[in-house]
């Protein structure tokens, strides 16, 4: 009855009478019934201090999810280092990719050249990163006329070191072959191309610690020292050709690396045999055979 009747009594206010009219909350002894806290509030002033505390709450809990990791607890907020770990395992899967089909390149190239065999040389010589295609390549790239008739003008002049006929016959005493050759050595040649003294090559002078560059792209399938001829490295190239470089005082390449023309080989030396003659022994085999370097090489 009493809950009733309060009811009743509060219905028969006014709402101004209630929000004006004043409370006291007061915080007292239970044992001396000392007061120790007390404060008063009105209607008006409880609502406007809960509204202020609630959107007290509300900024302070925006503040720390948007500026605090708390917000990674959240459902929904993503984690921006497992955005940075993700980014970057993407780029080394990209980069292992391309160093993979790299090294089966280099694996079916020397498996060629062990068999005998033409290697692949349809794999692009500079790797292009992976966001860039051959088509967007192509649309920026564009050759002018001018362009144009300089490469034909460059092709002809390269051709006068080409000889490009069909198939040698025994009555020809240069075999046809389509490289274009690197000079592995600039200097005079002091001792020519002479097979019947056993003299399968060429000796071009030079002098201490010259570079020796590689004639032509292959593969290094020998290096070793012998006290007659200093550091050899022997290259095997595509189309049947080796290249040899005798009198080394020092090997820049091993057996089984890759090689491009004009990459360096090694450094000129000088042995027992050739006193202080500083000097590279070349030599030039196409079909298993020794033939004239002169005849394919320019060495001045």
């Amino acid at each position: 009855m009493k809950i009733r009747e309060w009811w009743y009594r509060l219905k028969s206010q006014q709402v101004t009478d209630v929000i004006k009219h004043k409370h006291r909350f007061v915080v007292m002894d239970t044992d001396t019934f000392k007061e120790k806290f007390s404060f008063q509030l009105s209607g008006i002033n409880l609502f406007v201090t809960v509204g202020i505390s609630v959107i007290v709450l509300i900024v302070l809990t925006s503040v720390l999810i948007a500026f605090t990791p708390l917000r990674e607890w959240i459902p929904g907020y993503s984690n921006p280092r497992m955005e940075e770990m993700t980014m970057e395992n993407v780029r080394r899967l990209d980069s292992l990719e391309t160093h993979l089909s790299e090294q089966e390149w280099m694996i079916s190239t020397l498996q060629a050249v062990l068999n005998d065999e033409v290697p692949n040389e349809d794999f692009a010589a500079v790797r292009r990163d992976s966001t860039a295609t051959l088509a967007s390549a192509m649309a920026v790239y564009r050759r002018s006329m001018e362009d144009s008739l300089m490469r034909v003008e460059v092709d002809r002049e390269d051709n006068r070191y080409q000889l490009r006929s069909a198939t040698p016959s025994a009555a020809e005493t240069t075999p046809a072959i389509s490289h274009l050759f690197f000079t592995p050595l600039k200097g005079a040649v002091i001792r020519p191309f002479d097979p019947s003294h056993h003299h399968a090559g060429i000796d071009i002078e030079g002098t201490p610690n010259q570079v020796v560059y590689a004639a032509y792209g292959g593969t290094v399938v020998s290096d070793h020292f012998t006290a007659e001829a200093g550091y050899v490295v022997t290259v095997q190239h595509p189309g049947n050709v080796i290249t040899v470089y005798r009198n080394n005082s020092v090997c820049l390449k091993h057996q089984g690396d890759v090689v491009r023309a004009g990459e360096p080989l090694a450094y000129v030396g000088s042995t027992a045999t050739a006193g202080k003659d500083y000097h590279l022994h070349f030599e030039l085999w196409i079909n298993g055979s020794p033939v004239n370097p002169e005849e394919y090489i320019s060495f001045r």
